[in-house]
C-alpha cells in the first residue's frame, strides 16, 4: 500500500501541474482511488476530512463574495489610488500594503483579481510597465496571508488540525510577516528604483478623462456593502475571541456567512452560487488523499527522514522544514503540501524533544512565502498573472523568476533568522 499511495498522490500532482485536468477533478479522482484500492475505507473518509477547516473557509468565502458583489474592493482601491495622486512609488507602496492587509483576512484570489485589474488600468494611464507593481501586490499578498490563521488556506489547514487560535498565528507568524513585508518592499524598491521615478501627470485631466476612477463609481450596492462589512467585522472579532468564548472557528465562519445571507438583500442567492465551491471540494478531496498517505505509512517515513537529518537539533530541524517548505511550495500547490506536513510535524514531535508549535509556524511561513518564487507557487500568483494576460500582458517564467526568486530567497533568509530567534535561541 505504501508505493500505491505515493503513486496516486504523485499522479494527482502531475495532473494538476500539467493543467490538462482541473485540480479539483484531479484531487477528487485521487481520493476515490485511495478508497477504491483499499488504502482507506468509507468510514475513514468522514474521519480524515477536516470539517472545521471547510466550515471556516465556506463562511469566509461567502463574506468575501458579498463584499465583492457590493463593489467594496474597487471602491477601496480607488480611494487608495486617490491618496497616491498617481505617484508611482506611492502607488507601489500603498497597493502592496493594501494587498498584504486584505490577504491577512480573506482569500488572496479575490484580492488579486481586483488589485491586478486596477494596477493594469493605472499603469496604462501612466504608460508604465505593470510587472513591478503586480509583483509587489502578489508577493505582499502571500506574505500578508502568512500573518493570520485565515489569511492563507495552508494556515487554516494547519490551525484547525492543531487546534490553534486566531491570536496564536497573529502573535507568532504576524510579527515575522510584518518584518518580511518591509524587507520585500525594500528589495523591490532597490530592484525597480529607476521605474519609480515620478512621471509628470495632470490629475485634473486624468479624472476628467477617466470618471470611472472616482471611488463613488465603484459602489454597486450600498446596503449589501454595509451589511457585509458589519458581518465581516463581527466574524473577525469572534475569531479573535473564539477560544475564550468556547466557540469552534467553523461555527464562527458560518455564523458570519448566515448574517450576511439573512440581511444582505435579494442579491445573496446569486452571491452564494458564485463562491469558490471548487476550492472547498478540492480541500475535501485533499484531506482524503492525505489520510491515505498517513494510513499507508508514507508520512511516518517522511517524519523519520526529518528526524534523521535534524538529529534532534531544533535549529537544524526548523531550518530544514522552512527551506523544504519554501522550495516545495514554489513548485507545487502549497495546500496539499501543508496538509501532508501537519501530520509529519506531529510525528516528529512525538519522537523527539521538539515541540509541535515551532515546527508548525515555521511550516506555515515557508509554505506561504515560499510560493512567491514562481508563477504557479500560490493562487495569488496564478490569478494575478492570468488577469494581466487577459489584458494582453504576458509574463514569462524567466521574467517572473528573475526577480521573484531572489526576492523569495531574501525573505526566507530573514524568516530563518527570525524563526530561530523566536523559537530556538
Amino acid at each position: 500500500m505504501f508505493g500505491l499511495a505515493i503513486g496516486i498522490f504523485a499522479s494527482v500532482f502531475v495532473l494538476m501541474i500539467s493543467g490538462k485536468v482541473h485540480r479539483t477533478a484531479a484531487v477528487i479522482a485521487g481520493a476515490v482511488l485511495m478508497v477504491g484500492v483499499g488504502i482507506l475505507n468509507e468510514h475513514d473518509v468522514i474521519r480524515v476530512i477536516e470539517w472545521e477547516a471547510l466550515g471556516l473557509i465556506f463562511g469566509m468565502f461567502v463574506l468575501v463574495a458579498a463584499l465583492t458583489e457590493s463593489g467594496f474592493f474597487r471602491w477601496l482601491g480607488l480611494h487608495a489610488l486617490k491618496i497616491t495622486k498617481f505617484n508611482p512609488l506611492k502607488i507601489f507602496i500603498l497597493f502592496s500594503a493594501l494587498s498584504a492587509i486584505l490577504a491577512a483576512f480573506m482569500d488572496s484570489i479575490t484580492v488579486l483579481i481586483f488589485m491586478a485589474s486596477l494596477l493594469i488600468e493605472v499603469c496604462a494611464i501612466l504608460k508604465m510597465p505593470v510587472l513591478p507593481f503586480l509583483l509587489g501586490a502578489i508577493t505582499s499578498a502571500n506574505i500578508g496571508g502568512s500573518a493570520t490563521m485565515v489569511g492563507d488556506p495552508p494556515n487554516i489547514v494547519i490551525g484547525t488540525a492543531l487546534d490553534y487560535t486566531f491570536m496564536d498565528f497573529v502573535t507568532h507568524t504576524g510579527p515575522i510577516a510584518v518584518v518580511v513585508f518591509f524587507v520585500n518592499l525594500a528589495f523591490f524598491y532597490l530592484w525597480y528604483k529607476k521605474i519609480f521615478n515620478e512621471p509628470e501627470v495632470d490629475l485634473e485631466e486624468i479624472y476628467h478623462e477617466h470618471k470611472d476612477l472616482e471611488p463613488y463609481s465603484a459602489v454597486k450596492d450600498h446596503h449589501l456593502m454595509t451589511v457585509a462589512l458589519v458581518a465581516f467585522a463581527f466574524t473577525v472579532t469572534m475569531l479573535v475571541l473564539h477560544h475564550s468564548l468556547g466557540l469552534v472557528v467553523a461555527f464562527v465562519g458560518i455564523m458570519g456567512a448566515t448574517l450576511v445571507m439573512l440581511f444582505g438583500g435579494e442579491r445573496m442567492p446569486e452571491v452564494v452560487e458564485r463562491i469558490d465551491w471548487h476550492t472547498i471540494l478540492f480541500l475535501a478531496g485533499l484531506f482524503v488523499m492525505v489520510g491515505g498517505l498517513e494510513e499507508a505509512g508514507v508520512l511516518d517515513s517522511i517524519a523519520n527522514g526529518i528526524i534523521s537529518v535534524g538529529a534532534g537539533s531544533l535549529v537544524l530541524t526548523l531550518t530544514l522544514i522552512l527551506w523544504v517548505s519554501a522550495f516545495s511550495s514554489a513548485l507545487l500547490d502549497n495546500v496539499p503540501f501543508a496538509a501532508a506536513m501537519v501530520n509529519v510535524v506531529r510525528n516528529v514531535s512525538e519522537n523527539t524533544s521538539i515541540g509541535v508549535d515551532p515546527m508548525a509556524y515555521t511550516l506555515a511561513l515557508g509554505a506561504d512565502v515560499g510560493g512567491n518564487a514562481t508563477p504557479i507557487g500560490a493562487s495569488a500568483n496564478v490569478v494575478g498573472l492570468a488577469v494581466a494576460q487577459k489584458h494582453g500582458i504576458k509574463t514569462t517564467w524567466k521574467q517572473y523568476c528573475k526577480v521573484a526568486v531572489p526576492a523569495m530567497i531574501v525573505s526566507m533568509l530573514v524568516i530563518n533568522v527570525l524563526v530561530l530567534l523566536m523559537f530556538a535561541l
